[in-house]
């Protein structure tokens, strides 16, 4: 879950404020590069002209910005971390493993500052420069590797922070003796492996080179034990794809490759697209678009007996189309849904239930931030994928409106007998709803269409929702800083997640892992389907306990490949491994989207909760077959694409 903590030194206090203005300044940076992106669109379709190579000059633009981020995240202390165990580690223990967190994370940022320093001296050195425009590469790096250096420095004022709060923390209860074994499995691992290299490098290089098998399980364990103590997860796999690196490569070229594929990155042409639909979804809902579409989706079903259930599930299938966010859908739309739900006498356990199996949309209908970071890790098209989604989505709302119609019919005292909501509602609806419904039709059909690459359409629907926003006149100052602090917390936390998915997801290729898991299961004899559902079974397990962008992260370097061997196409799994791992977010008893809806209901049972959602697990199960007895759900669509 990602983490959000609060320091209480002055000091901490005001790195927080400092970073803070920068990442304004950064936010309103990719916002001003949006209007010249969309600018660029209307000259090539009014004029027939465009600005000559704007995605060499827009990508190192982006590239800072979204590396000015970082800093902010650091000091406002947005991180992923695993919570499973949190409530078996005690206070002390828990005060020194933030500590070990925040070391962690600052030697994570100093290496990439000191890393890309020395590669902005060596293209300066060498003069290199971009293709077109010969504008020199340092510059860029310089930049970049600047604020990765600030966000070190706010890690070290973190970790002096914590350790005075380690200091000064009480003993009170203790730890769980699995957090104790866990702790101590760590540090064994962890501390053997530096005696061993400090000893004898050449041995350890050796036996893992002789061992890749040994090396990568080690490797996992590691990564693992690391996730369930709450380390931050983006640090966990850069220390461990760092070891491994070094072991095969050397500490030089370990550096080098960890600074490289991470500035590469950060200068991809798409590298804006998720901050750029980030701030599409978060002035969304500055602009009250919830809201619209709920009151739309009231007016359609209102009149239907368990009408409200049915419209806020389709509040959260347009929602999704906003936000991208499966947690965020669910938690708007509990406080959205939840009271009027009540109020009309529906029963806890169905209300909760469509909120909770609603949000899972969110993710699900493009535009889609996990859907982006699965096209990140594996270069497949951002368009593609979103296209591909379309279908299952419309699917899963097909299959929860008839859990809805069958759970009513079922047991009938469920909803209340009659639902307001007259035809006159209608229109008035839609009016307000109609700017929402265009901003969604051309940003996915722009894409569908091939009027747009990914980065024009995040463009387009940015400045779209924040000119919606601004003529409904609900962008004061409060609202327009809470959309940089929010677009801020998710950049820092996805980007700094991807920099430690690419070091681990290159020592687990440099080790063979996807080759020696493949040729693993080839040996053994199974159908690719069987294969298919036991990674099916598997991810399910992990939606359950962990949030997508984690799964996405641990997994794709190693099991993207497997899947690909098997012989299925890479935009069916893409979309499968994002259904499966939503239908997690809603599976007992560790599912996400379950605790977002008890926090929001304080009277109702996490028990009830739990009873409730089961008939909408079971429909996600009748989705997950299809999809995969029949691929053309996924496949067919983007097949059509210009």
């Amino acid at each position: 879950m990602q983490s959000k903590e609060s320091n209480a030194g002055p000091v901490a206090r005001a790195m927080e404020q400092v970073t803070g203005l920068v990442a304004v300044i950064a936010v309103g940076g990719i916002l001003a590069g949006a209007v010249i992106v969309v600018g660029d669109v209307l000259a090539r379709w009014l004029f027939g002209t465009a600005i000559v190579a704007l995605n060499e000059i827009m990508s190192g633009v982006f590239a800072v910005a979204v590396a000015a981020t970082l800093p902010a995240g650091a000091a406002r202390r947005v991180n992923l971390r695993i919570d499973l165990l949190g409530a078996q580690t005690g206070p002390r223990m828990t005060a020194w493993l933030t500590l070990i967190g925040s070391l962690m994370l600052a030697g994570f940022f100093a290496l990439l500052a000191w890393r890309l320093s020395v590669l902005g001296l060596r293209y300066h050195v060498q003069g290199r420069a971009t293709s077109i425009w010969n504008w020199p590469l340092a510059p860029t790096y310089f930049a970049i590797a600047g604020f990765m250096a600030l966000a070190a420095l706010v890690q070290l004022v973190n970790a002096a922070e914590d350790l005075r709060r380690a200091f000064s923390t009480r003993r009170g209860e203790g730890s769980s003796p699995v957090v104790i074994l866990l702790a101590v499995a760590l540090a064994l691992l962890a501390g053997g492996g530096l005696i061993w290299g400090w000893a004898d490098f050449a041995g350890l290089a050796g036996w893992a080179g002789a061992h890749p098998a040994a090396a990568v399980g080690l490797a996992f364990a590691v990564l693992w034990i690391g996730v369930l103590l709450q380390l931050p997860l983006a640090t966990v796999t850069a220390a461990i794809g760092l070891a491994g690196t070094l072991l095969y490569l050397g500490g030089s070229t370990a550096g080098n490759v960890f600074a490289g594929d991470s500035a590469d990155f950060l200068r991809d042409p798409q590298v804006a697209t998720l901050p750029l639909f980030l701030i599409m979804g978060a002035f969304a809902v500055a602009a009250g678009v919830s809201d619209d579409l709920f009151r739309v989706a009231q007016a359609l079903l209102g009149r239907v007996r368990g009408g409200l259930a049915y419209a806020t599930v389709a509040g959260c299938a347009g929602f999704g189309a906003v936000s991208g966010n499966s947690v965020a859908t669910s938690a708007t739309f509990g406080r959205l849904a939840l009271p009027e739900m009540t109020r009309r006498g529906y029963a806890p356990a169905l209300s909760s239930a469509t909120v909770a199996a609603g949000g899972t949309l969110g993710a699900l209908v493009p535009p889609s931030g996990v859907i982006i970071l699965f096209a990140l890790l594996t270069e497949e098209s951002i368009a593609a994928l979103f296209v591909a989604a379309m279908v299952p989505a419309l699917l899963a709302l097909l299959l929860y409106f008839a859990t809805i119609w069958l759970t009513i019919r079922l047991n009938p005292d469920l909803v209340p007998r009659a639902e307001t909501g007259a035809r006159s509602d209608l229109i008035p609806a839609l009016t307000g709803a109609f700017p929402v419904i265009v901003l969604f039709a051309v940003v996915i059909g722009g894409l569908y269409g091939g009027l747009f690459t990914a980065t024009e359409s995040a463009a387009v629907g940015a400045v779209g929702a924040f000119l919606l926003a601004l003529a409904r006149g609900r962008l004061n100052r409060s609202a327009l800083m809470r959309v940089f602090s929010e677009t801020t917390a998710s950049t820092a936390m996805i980007y700094a997640l991807i920099f430690g998915a690419l070091i681990f997801s290159f020592f687990i290729n440099l080790g063979g892992t996807p080759q020696m898991v493949t040729d693993w299961i080839g040996g053994i004899e199974a159908r690719p389907i069987v294969i298919l559902f036991v990674l099916i079974l598997f991810y399910l397990l992990l939606g359950s306990v962990m949030d997508s962008f984690a799964v996405m992260v641990i997994t794709v370097p190693v099991v993207t490949p497997l899947v690909l061997d098997l012989g299925y196409d890479i935009l069916f799994w893409g979309v499968l491994m994002l259904v499966v791992v939503e239908t997690g977010m809603i599976t007992p008893p560790f599912g996400m989207n379950l605790f977002v809806l008890k926090a929001l209901q304080k009277d109702v049972n996490l028990g009830t909760v739990m009873r409730g959602v089961v008939p909408f697990i079971l429909a996600d199960l009748v989705k997950i077959v299809l999809l995969v007895a029949v691929p053309a759900l996924s496949l067919w669509l983007p097949s059509t694409m210009n």
